[in-house]
């Protein structure tokens, strides 16, 4: 994921199929993809509205699991540690996985297996359309591997439905009905309009206009950051009202580090408007202020001179 930026799906619904899908309880339902396969749900939301916003991050879980059955909620068997691409982790023996550290393809996970047949898994950070940053499972080998290493590759791809009866965290193992996969590989954002039972590309030239800059923070820190991290930390904050905001940062030589804040590109003009309205309250500038500073502590960084300049 370049720049640790944030991907994220705008889902639209028209009027009389939300009636409808409501009236016959259907939820909203989120996969990834993992080593070329849908097989979890990601998220499944019944407080759908007209537009609803899924957006998601590069931070994941591995762990392991004793069975893969469709219709069943996956099992978490190990216990499950924090892992990135690159990244390889070993389950010991006794079932336990170890911490991670760098190994394997640099756009895989990878499980070293000593422990014997096992189902490998993934859980991954997203968060959901009422705007709550969860990690759930979205990926569960459905053959158990024996000893060795196996490779977990998850791709910026999703894939979006509607049905009944189904909960976050459900495995499948079958084709959902008219179902809708969006690639984000080379774009951040995308939208997609289900109307008539059928989804579609909606237009742009008269529904969305130019994304304007909210924000600019200009800081020299104590110590060097890895960029991808600091974005990443911020970005992970921009949720609920600051849903519809973006950050990019970039290194401005030595530890100066540049942090943008901008509307997301795609919004219909309804949703920029409450954005622009929402960032007229100086609050809600300082906030965004505030996370930058909040993303340093956790990185461990202090800053020497900071310069916050907000769009004219």
């Amino acid at each position: 994921m370049p720049d640790g930026q944030l991907k994220s799906v705008d889902i639209q619904i028209a009027a009389a199929d939300l009636e409808t899908l409501k009236n016959s309880q259907y939820q909203l339902c989120f996969a990834k993809k993992v080593n070329n396969s849908y097989n979890v749900v990601w998220q499944s939301a019944a407080d759908y509205l007209s537009e609803n916003t899924f957006s998601w991050q590069p931070l994941y879980e591995l762990f392991g699991s004793n069975d893969f059955k469709g219709d069943v909620t996956v099992h978490v068997a190990t216990n499950k540690v924090s892992i990135g691409l690159g990244d390889e982790a070993t389950l010991d023996k006794n079932g336990v996985l170890g911490d991670a550290s760098s190994g394997g393809p640099a756009t895989g996970i990878t499980l070293v297996n000593d422990y014997g047949p096992i189902h490998p898994g993934l859980c991954a950070y997203s968060t959901d359309i009422s705007g709550r940053g969860t990690t759930t499972p979205i990926y569960v080998a459905e053959n158990q591997v024996v000893a060795g290493n196996d490779v977990l590759t998850p791709v910026e791809s999703v894939q979006v439905w509607f049905e009944q009866d189904i909960a976050t965290s459900t495995m499948f193992s079958t084709a959902r009905s008219n179902a809708i996969e969006i690639d984000l590989t080379d774009h951040n954002t995308a939208t997609r309009l289900y109307s008539g039972g059928a989804w579609s590309t909606p237009k742009t030239n008269a529904l969305f206009v130019d994304p304007k800059a909210i924000l600019t923070v200009i800081a020299a820190l104590t110590a060097a950051v890895v960029i991808q991290d600091l974005a990443s930390k911020i970005a992970s904050k921009l949720t609920g009202v600051y849903k519809d905001v973006k950050v990019d940062v970039t290194t401005m030589g030595g530890n100066t580090v540049k942090i943008e804040y901008r509307e997301q590109q795609g919004l219909t003009a309804v949703r920029q408007n409450q954005t622009r309205l929402l960032l007229q309250n100086r609050t809600a500038v300082d906030q965004l202020a505030g996370f930058a500073l909040e993303s340093f502590a956790q990185l461990g960084v202090g800053y020497l001179t900071l310069n916050a300049t907000t769009a004219s």
